[in-house]
């Protein structure tokens, strides 16, 4: 990618130039699936970018996503006027997104061979697939190709990568944290939450933020889930839930563990926070109207709150730390994958590290919806939140996406509903302190979810 930064940078103008007309009305090309001319030189290797002076064979490769309209046109921008001048020989065609079940459509159209070449996935998504044989494994380009691979932010690549094979490249991470209402935490006599706040500051906000003579709570949306109860307990020193977050072979429940979720019993019991059962659903709402005080919401609320609550005086902070002072972080990506036996293997390969990189450099300043997972242009979307008068959003992020700990988000496993079965009622009824059940509890649920992985090996 670095060898054409030039020529990427000229388009990426070019691009920035035309994007009033290009966003006012942009549709997808129709070129047929190959335009043959006289074939001259061979197509790049797969560290390089392709020769300006390389005529021959042009293909056009295939893409499948979920993304909205807007995105999907910066998309298609950056397809013609940055990648195709670099690859002259390509042309790429954003397919209309299946109707319907994305996930059990795209598993169709591989097992029918009309799959396209490149497809998004969740990370979850992709171990299934990749486990059914049905991707292509990406491990012999991505060796040989370091100075690509080494662009990621940490671990995000890594995580990518299963029982030895590269099954495909993360593009954008969710991160989460917490939204506040600079008023009403004023009105409180709270200072604004900084980077490397606690969770003992978190729950102190939280209780202090409460009225329960109005049924409001401090802190909506909190997610009590065993993973982010993990996530505490990781940021405390503790052990992960789950000791491999693409293929657990083992859940743990230690004593830093049962301190979080005490930590959230508490809470709970306080009122700070909703119980298990509460309906959330209008939580997002009740922010944006101004009406609550803080709220636990991934980051592509930002992108919703600057364009369209334009009057309400907000901030976004990352998600505390815990005792050792280290940032944690979930991980919960999307990404791109391609079926197994692709027909234009070198060509695919070329545009999947495109789509893993440098498309969001035009994509990100249209619709700021998350950092992508390669560190270089997820510069452009911290700059659009500074723009925008949000820069203590865009630290959050950052600090987020610079985690060196990263917990789980969910099993991501064949056994996952039967460890659902196992944990989920009595874990509620202990967070909600319901039936004389405790924390006291947990260890021995961990050994039973334990006993269904072995169930499952």
């Amino acid at each position: 990618m670095k060898k054409n930064v030039v020529k990427r940078l000229l388009a990426v103008t070019m691009v920035a130039a035309m994007a009033v007309s290009s966003l006012a009305g942009c549709s997808n090309k129709s070129d047929s699936d190959k335009e043959t001319t006289t074939k001259t030189n061979e197509a790049n290797d797969n560290k390089g970018a392709a020769d300006d002076s390389q005529s021959g064979e042009v293909v056009t490769l295939k893409i499948v996503d979920w993304e909205s309209e807007a995105m999907n046109t910066a998309m298609q921008d950056a397809f013609d006027n940055v990648f195709s001048v670099e690859h002259p020989n390509i042309k790429v065609e954003i397919m209309p997104a299946p109707v319907g079940d994305y996930g059990l459509n795209i598993n169709g159209m591989i097992t029918a061979g009309e799959a396209p070449d490149i497809f998004q996935a969740g990370h979850d998504m992709a171990l299934s697939l990749s486990a059914k044989g049905m991707l292509t494994d990406w491990s012999t380009y991505a060796d040989a190709d370091t100075e690509f691979t080494s662009g990621f932010y940490e671990g995000t690549y890594d995580l990518w990568k299963n029982d030895g094979k590269t099954i495909g490249f993360p593009s954008l991470i969710n991160t989460y944290g917490i939204f506040y209402n600079k008023d009403i935490l004023a009105a409180a006599g709270l200072e604004e939450p900084k980077t490397g706040w606690t969770y003992d500051d978190l729950f102190t906000y939280a209780n202090t933020l409460k009225k329960p003579e109005e049924g409001k709570y401090g802190l909506y949306n909190f997610d009590t889930s065993c993973f982010n109860v993990s996530l505490i307990g990781v940021s405390n020193g503790g052990t992960p839930f789950v000791d491999n977050i693409s293929n657990p072979t083992k859940v743990t429940v230690d004593d830093q563990f049962k301190a979080a979720a005490q930590k959230v019993t508490d809470a709970i019991a306080a009122g700070a926070i909703p119980g298990t059962t509460y309906d959330g659903s209008n939580s997002q709402s009740l922010f944006e109207s101004g009406e609550i005080g803080m709220l636990y919401f991934g980051q592509w609320e930002l992108d919703n709150l600057i364009r369209n609550v334009p009057d309400l005086n907000w901030g976004y902070v990352a998600n505390p730390v815990g005792t050792t002072g280290e940032q944690a972080a979930i991980f919960d990506a999307v990404g791109w994958c391609s079926p197994k036996g692709v027909e234009h293997e070198k060509e695919v390969w070329e545009l999947m590290k495109f789509m893993s990189s440098y498309v969001y450099e035009t994509v990100l300043p249209v619709t700021p919806v998350a950092s992508c997972a390669y560190e270089e242009p997820s510069q452009v979307y911290f700059d659009v939140l500074t723009e925008k008068g949000h820069a203590e959003a865009s630290e959050a992020v950052k600090t987020m996406m610079s985690a060196k700990k990263r917990v789980a988000v969910r099993f991501l496993t064949t056994w996952a509903g039967d460890a659902g079965k196992v944990w989920n009622e009595d874990y509620s009824e202990i967070l909600d302190g319901k039936n004389g059940k405790t924390v006291d509890m947990l260890p021995e649920m961990a050994e039973r979810i334990n006993q269904v992985i072995a169930d499952n090996q």
